[in-house]
């Protein structure tokens, strides 16, 4: 059943066929086989989505970010952002990358930070001597950082499939996400170092009060999503509804900006991002419904673990019982995280989560990282690997919206992209093996 289910997946995903229904038909195919009835193809997929509360947050925050973008608040957080860092030689690509997290805050997604931010921030590092294939590629990989400080879409929905505290992985999320980020202002400025910049003037301090008093707002709804969810006002899902509401009444009584014709477009547009995430998480949960019916996960987890244990074996080094351990931990770990970056290079984050959760899930057990702070770092460690697979040719969806943004092939982009990936890798090594980056946080929280 196993092989039938992963062949016909594999041969469909080759044939360029949407990932939602190569899941779909994979799973008709290996029930089939085996005699289950058909009838629980539909049941299984709708059945999934009435459990899960938590994924309630997905629209509400995506509503939040394209109210945003309408109502002006991204646009100050930027000015905000270039007035205080812009005047920098490298203060341009570090504005890109830190409007980026600032707006990643809010609507959660990549995607859509990389389209506001990368919208305005492009034709501005390139009006400043940047190369234009380097701003493109930039603006894709800061949009990531969005993807990764809370409220994260990603680690929404590995929360809700592992049953893990949101709450504490939207926490947990910042350190990392925060290195992500200035990692890649460190490489932009060994990029740029040849580039002919134009530095912009030096904001006074007349700009930097109006820019101040003028993201006033937006940083205000940073603050209280942090401290209602770090102090436990209130849960994920109700930080995205309040999220929503903040975003309406600044984008249409304080700024202005916001206007009732527009509500329409809004919803619309929001109605089928989550549209398609909802197809995708209920044909995903069909997909780890049937994984688990051929008992797949526990066999790649035996499979690993056998592995790691052959290559302790074949280096002929007699270790202690806990070194043992401590070693297997991290060969399974190391192998780990290359198999998500293979799969991040050919499937798109969400999709490619909604995937793998169930397979890790048992991989978390066998190492002792299921329960407690370690069942969070292990949560973030799989998913800012798989945020890497949103920048990674030749499928990221990061990298097509910043090539459509930016108007720039991703063959040019490419050349600046790896040398970013090589930047975030790195982050990854120290989110993987140094507990404190992604448990100090939430350990705090009561």
């Amino acid at each position: 059943m196993g092989t039938i289910l992963i062949i016909t997946f594999l041969i469909l995903l080759l044939l360029d066929v949407p990932v939602a229904f190569c899941m779909v038909l994979s799973c008709f195919a290996a029930l089939l086989y085996v005699g289950v009835d058909p009838i629980m193809v539909g049941l299984e997929t709708t059945r999934s989505l009435s459990s899960f509360y938590s994924f309630l947050a997905v629209p509400f925050f995506i509503l939040a970010g394209e109210l945003m973008n309408y109502g002006g608040l991204s646009q100050r957080l930027i000015r905000l952002v270039k007035a205080l860092i812009g005047h920098y030689r490298i203060g341009l690509p570090a504005v890109t990358t830190v409007s980026s997290q600032m707006f990643g805050a809010v609507s959660g997604a990549s995607a859509a930070t990389c389209a506001a931010v990368g919208g305005i921030m492009i034709p501005a590092l390139e009006k400043n001597g940047y190369n234009r294939a380097f701003s493109t590629a930039l603006a894709a990989c800061s949009g990531t950082t969005g993807a990764l400080i809370p409220p994260s879409i990603l680690l929404l929905i590995y929360g809700t499939l592992a049953n893990v505290s949101i709450e504490k992985l939207f926490i947990g999320g910042i350190i990392p996400g925060i290195l992500v980020g200035i990692s890649i202002i460190v490489i932009s400025s060994y990029m740029t170092r040849k580039m002919t910049i134009v530095k912009e003037p030096k904001a006074d301090l007349k700009e930097i009060k109006e820019s101040f008093i003028g993201a006033l707002f937006p940083i205000g709804l940073v603050i209280v999503i942090f401290v209602g969810i770090m102090g436990g006002f209130f849960t994920a899902t109700e930080a995205s509804a309040v999220a929503v509401v903040y975003a309406a009444l600044v984008g249409y009584f304080a700024y202005r900006k916001l206007k009732l014709k527009d509500l329409p477009k809004i919803l619309l547009s929001s109605a089928k991002t989550t549209a398609a995430l909802s197809f995708l998480i209920a044909c995903a949960s069909l997909f780890a419904w049937t994984l688990a019916i051929g008992k797949i996960p526990e066999m790649i987890t035996g499979d690993l673990i056998g592995f790691c244990d052959s290559l302790i074996t074949f280096s002929g080094i007699d270790f202690s019982p806990d070194t043992l351990a401590s070693v297997r931990v991290f060969l399974v770990l190391i192998v780990l995280n290359i198999t998500l970056l293979f799969v991040g290079m050919f499937i798109d984050a969400g999709p490619g989560l909604l995937i793998v959760v169930p397979v890790v899930l048992p991989i978390s057990q066998a190492i002792g990282m299921d329960l407690g702070l370690d069942a969070v770092h292990f949560g973030i460690l799989v998913v800012s690997n798989m945020i890497i697979g949103l920048v990674t040719p030749p499928v990221g969806s990061t990298l097509f919206v910043a090539s459509a943004v930016g108007k720039v092939s991703i063959s040019k982009m490419t050349p600046y992209v790896l040398k970013f990936l090589l930047a975030m890798i790195i982050i990854q090594l120290l989110i993987t093996y140094w507990a404190p980056i992604t448990t100090f946080l939430p350990s705090l929280m009561p």
